[in-house]
């Protein structure tokens, strides 16, 4: 039987319109960083890598988890894990890949070809991405475990990926069939739960029309079973979820 767990790093303070498309509001609002994890197949299959302490630091954080520890209180080390789903190459979802050596990491060929193509130079585009990171993901001994996906595949029973666009090109969503039901890791296809609820796409979008159906998509991918939606980002998922140790949700 699948099992899935989000593992809550830290929060950062932010704003209202930056994360709800044409929201006027400068109201205060939590953003909070995961990365998932699945257990119960095969191997233990991660979703995101978030990032380290350093890098925690220079992007604000009022407090950090060590990513290492979250694991092992779910009984997993970082070198057990041999699959990496990168649902983008935001640097938030990216930056930490070098915690998982021994892992391949799935990225669509959108995301590559998009993040690859010169848009970096472009500071309303960099400032979601991370420039080392990129590099990094191209040297020779990273590179090597890059594993280009294109569109829609199951990656194991009870596991598939799709491709849904909108926030960046290449962006996958996850979903795990489970004894709750099917477990939607939304990710940033919605950074919190009124993205869905209100139809209103997070402000950082390269598609809207993309984003809108994407939307509707995750909706779709749930079956019947929309509280097992997991957004991005929000705070509330500690809330709705059942929080077994501080940075440890089990979702389902």
């Amino acid at each position: 039987m699948l099992e899935v767990y989000a593992l809550h790093v830290g929060d950062r303070d932010t704003t209202r319109c930056q994360f709800l498309y044409r929201d006027p509001s400068h109201e205060r609002l939590t953003i909070s960083f995961y990365f998932w994890l699945v257990l119960g197949g095969a191997e233990p299959i991660v979703i995101d890598t978030c990032f380290d302490a350093a890098y925690a630091k220079r992007r604000g954080l009022q407090s950090y988890r060590d990513r290492t520890e979250l694991l092992r209180q779910v009984g997993v080390e970082p070198c057990d894990v041999t699959t990496v789903v990168m649902s983008h190459l935001h640097w938030d979802h990216c930056a930490g890949h070098a915690l998982f050596p021994r892992a391949r990491i799935l990225v669509q060929e959108r995301e590559i070809a998009f993040w690859n193509g010169g848009i970096m130079r472009y500071a309303a585009i960099a400032s979601s991405g991370s420039e080392a990171t990129l590099a990094d993901l191209q040297k020779p001994e990273t590179g090597n475990r890059i594993s280009a996906v294109d569109g829609d595949f199951q990656l194991a029973p009870g596991i598939n990926v799709y491709r849904l666009s909108g926030h960046t090109p290449g962006m996958q969503v996850v979903t795990a069939q489970t004894p709750k039901g099917t477990v939607v890791l939304a990710n940033d296809t919605m950074h919190y739960y009124e993205n869905l609820e209100r139809r209103r796409p997070v402000q950082v979008t390269m598609d809207m029309p993309g984003a809108l159906q994407a939307l509707d998509a995750v909706e779709a991918l749930a079956a019947g079973n929309p509280e097992l939606i997991v957004p991005g980002h929000d705070p509330a998922v500690v809330e709705r979820f059942d929080a077994i140790a501080p940075g440890i949700i089990r979702i389902a």
